[in-house]
């Protein structure tokens, strides 16, 4: 079985950090470098037994009260001293515990278990300067300590300090000659810094002494891709793959590569292998979805499934990262041509369904978008997103009838569904059918009264009947506290000011709402409203003209207010 560099730093990781933290009570004596425990037969002693048998118990208060007694008959153990403070880093008391660790660091500055208690505290408490200088006491005082070398270099590491982070790892190879994780942190280091041959020698030594490692062979992978060795580069893919040849990162490494060095047939036998088995291997399809589709390398992605198709033609889930893949770099008709091949019962259906639709939406073919949902709901009749896709659909082409049938069949499916009730209530506001939307709308705050469209909409629909203005003010502000910024709530409360007669208030919030949305052609004309009636003719015409500028429909209205103002 390979070792882990992974997990040997998770273990070392964890050994400094808890190091102390369980004290005598879990073998802390058997480990040295601390202060001798109480003799025996003491005060001391008694109440020191007596706190071991209270935290073998659970009770970790009545520990620490016992071994308080313990240090009032024996107030200069150190050992006493650490194991209180052991125990309160359990109750995460750390300014206390590290009070007592520093009371035994001024008499014993160079103490080790103190030491690495106290870098550990500093280090949770993200005091990185205080932590590092704990830690490098601990190195001088104990230098073949691997667990204070793992966290030491880490730490630095991550800071960034990568001279500091390869002085330790150098020593630790030094201090631990036979340790394969010191040298593979030591050429990672060196790698990160541009010493490369030096890395390529200590990444080299750590497989040496641990044959069966990946981390190292990974790291030096990267090497040889810089330096443009592609003969080293394939001997080491395939090093890997000898040693594990369920490795899918380096199966698809190796493809690669040889693609790079246009050894196409190699390339392709691999993808072809990896098609044939990737019905029986769920981590086939992981790794390709990781290391090519969350990363956005689509191109790559595309070429690989193509291969892998060629053994695996009916497989979903290929088919659906192919039209994922395709998407991604703009090639929307093989998009589809691989979404549309996934089947029912794939975990990708549902995706792959709502991705067909809405590119043969976005690129203007709503009927082939409404037949693939209405294929869909055959199989997925209870799929509730799939009523609201139609109803969008079939509203976008103004066939608001098909448009609220689909709705309400949904509706009989899920009543609960407030996104439902809400597309309906704006189905039935295109109609006409005031009354409809309204009562629409208040389902929708029965079952979710926080909804900020729900609560604009009716809103502003009343506004604009201009009726319940006082309502539909109380609405409006309750969907802008949820919204603050929004200029279409804002735009409506504009327009519930001016519907009362209000016209300086609602040009200072139809002025905001324009700010906020500047290219919204109803909110432009609000404002042209506002000052037509506050007599400023020239800013009335000057909005209604943007106004019509953005308008694609129902400019009748408009036309006529601008040839009003220009021809009294």
């Amino acid at each position: 079985m390979s070792k882990s560099i992974h997990k040997f730093l998770v273990f070392y990781t964890i050994t400094v950090f808890v190091m102390g933290c369980q004290g005598a009570f879990t073998g802390n004596m058997a480990r040295g470098g601390l202060s001798n425990p109480p003799e025996p037969n003491g005060r001391s002693y008694y109440y020191f037994t007596a706190a071991q048998l209270k935290f073998k118990q659970g009770d970790i208060s009545e520990a620490i009260w016992h071994l308080k007694q313990a240090l009032r008959h024996d107030a200069g153990s150190a050992f006493l001293k650490l194991e209180l403070a052991n125990l309160l880093l359990i109750k995460k008391e750390e300014t206390k515990a590290l009070d007592l660790i520093q009371q035994v660091l001024e008499v014993q500055p160079d103490h080790i278990q103190a030491l690495s208690m106290a870098g550990r505290i500093y280090q949770q408490q993200n005091k990185m300067d205080e932590a590092v200088a704990s830690y490098e006491k601990v190195l001088r005082g104990r230098p073949t300590d691997q667990g204070t070398y793992m966290v030491l270099g880490r730490i630095y590491w991550n800071s960034n300090r990568l001279n500091d982070a390869e002085r330790v790892f150098e020593s630790m190879t030094e201090q631990l000659p036979d340790s394969y994780a010191a040298f593979y942190f030591y050429g990672k280091v060196l790698a990160a810094q541009g010493k490369l041959a030096m890395a390529e020698k200590a990444l080299l030594k750590s497989i040496h002494l641990e044959p069966s490692l990946e981390e190292p062979r990974f790291e030096l992978l990267k090497i040889y891709q810089s330096q443009n060795q592609p003969q080293k580069t394939t001997r080491m893919y395939l090093s890997i793959l000898h040693n594990n040849p369920d490795n899918r990162d380096a199966a698809f490494g190796l493809a690669e590569h040889y693609r790079k060095i246009e050894k196409q047939e190699l390339s392709l036998a691999i993808l072809k292998e990896l098609g044939r088995q990737v019905e029986k291997d769920a981590t086939i399809s992981a790794t390709l979805f990781e290391r090519y589709l969350e990363t956005k390398r689509f191109e790559e992605a595309s070429w690989i499934i193509n291969g892998m198709l060629k053994t695996a033609g009916r497989n979903s889930d290929l088919h659906y990262m192919a039209g994922i893949a395709y998407n991604g770099i703009d090639q929307d008709d093989k998009a589809l041509a691989h979404m549309l091949k996934v089947r029912p019962g794939s975990r990708f259906y549902t995706n792959a369904v709502t991705h067909s639709a809405l590119i043969f939406h976005d690129s203007g073919r709503i009927d082939r978008a409404i037949k693939v949902v209405r294929n869909a709901l055959d199989h997925e009749p209870d799929h509730i997103d799939y009523y609201l896709y139609l109803g969008s659909f079939y509203e976008e082409l103004e066939r608001f009838e098909d448009a609220l049938e689909v709705l309400q069949e949904g509706i009989e499916k899920d009543n609960t569904n407030g996104r439902l009730h809400f597309r309906a209530g704006v189905v039935y506001d295109k109609m006409g059918r005031k009354d409809k939307s309204i009562a629409a709308m208040k389902n929708v705050l029965r079952l979710t009264p926080n909804d900020a469209e729900a609560l604009n909409y009716l809103g502003y629909t009343y506004a604009d009947m201009g009726i319940n203005l006082d309502e539909a003010e109380m609405l409006i502000q309750s969907a802008l506290k949820i919204k603050p910024n929004d200029g279409y709530i804002t735009d409506s409360l504009g327009w519930v000011y001016y519907k009362r007669g209000d016209y300086s208030q609602a040009l200072e919030l139809l002025t905001k709402a324009v700010s906020l949305i500047p290219d919204d052609p109803v909110i432009l004309e609000h404002l042209g409203d506002v000052y037509n009636q506050m007599n400023s003719k020239a800013k009335a015409l000057n909005y209604y003209r943007k106004s019509l500028k953005k308008k694609n429909s129902g400019s009748d209205t408009l036309e006529e207010k601008i040839r009003t103002l220009t021809h009294p």
